[in-house]
């Protein structure tokens, strides 16, 4: 149960980590507009290093939470998949902090825009990690009961929502179409989003387990007075 507790724990963290980050290294990135950017644009540039670590870290941590998952043995195809899903995110998310994003859209400032072989790769994996946080955010419902069901559909309308209509957006600003255009500020939502599900699913079992250890060892007090 020990060893659980901490794997778990990997996804509060992860969400944490995240948000901080990217908040606090955006505002200080000379030229990174954080409505406008995307989150793996800051890898590029002096210090780019930094949020490249910060991936990484990041997708451990949420591969760790999928198998403390798994070590629930919750019963089911759902859970199963919910288990695959979390651990896909997280595999993700260390692959973009090996195979960076190109620059573009007026990021870093005075650098030409590039599309490279290892820049499609990139979106490849961001497209893979969209899609792996989308469905297991339904899934993880599963785990905590049928309010947790309505409201991991909930956080899914919302994470696929905000990716597409991002997508779309930084197309259309890369295009000249929509220069500006706020697809960076959707981005952060269907990923915080889905680390926070993510998050908030971990500390509910992580709570629910405390409580279940609590109980047996009273249960096992009075069995000895």
């Amino acid at each position: 149960m020990g060893e659980r507790r901490w794997l778990l724990a990997g996804g509060a963290i992860a969400a944490v980590q995240m948000v901080v980050f990217v908040t606090v290294v955006g505002d200080l990135r000379p030229g990174y507009d954080a409505d406008r950017n995307w989150v793996s644009q800051l890898s590029l540039g002096p210090g780019g290093w930094l949020a490249s670590v910060n991936f990484a870290v990041c997708g451990i941590l949420v591969v760790l939470c999928g198998l403390g998952l798994g070590a629930a043995r919750t019963p089911g195809r759902a859970a199963t998949w919910a288990v695959r899903l979390v651990v896909c995110s997280g595999s993700c998310l260390v692959g973009i902090a090996v195979v960076p994003t190109d620059p573009g859209i007026g990021y870093p400032p005075d650098v030409p825009a590039a599309d490279t072989l290892v820049g499609l790769l990139h979106k490849i994996i961001s497209v893979a990690l969209g899609g792996a946080g989308i469905a297991a955010a339904v899934l993880l419902g599963r785990y905590l009961g049928s309010w947790a069901r309505a409201a991991g559909l909930a956080v899914a309308t919302v994470m696929a929502a905000a990716f597409v209509t991002g997508s779309v957006l930084v197309l259309l600003d890369a295009g000249g179409v929509l220069p500006g255009a706020p697809s960076g500020l959707l981005e952060r939502v269907a990923l915080y989003a889905g680390l926070g599900w993510t998050g908030t699913v971990a500390v509910v079992l992580l709570a629910r387990g405390a409580r279940t250890t609590s109980t047996r060892t009273r249960r096992a007090a009075g069995g000895h007075v």
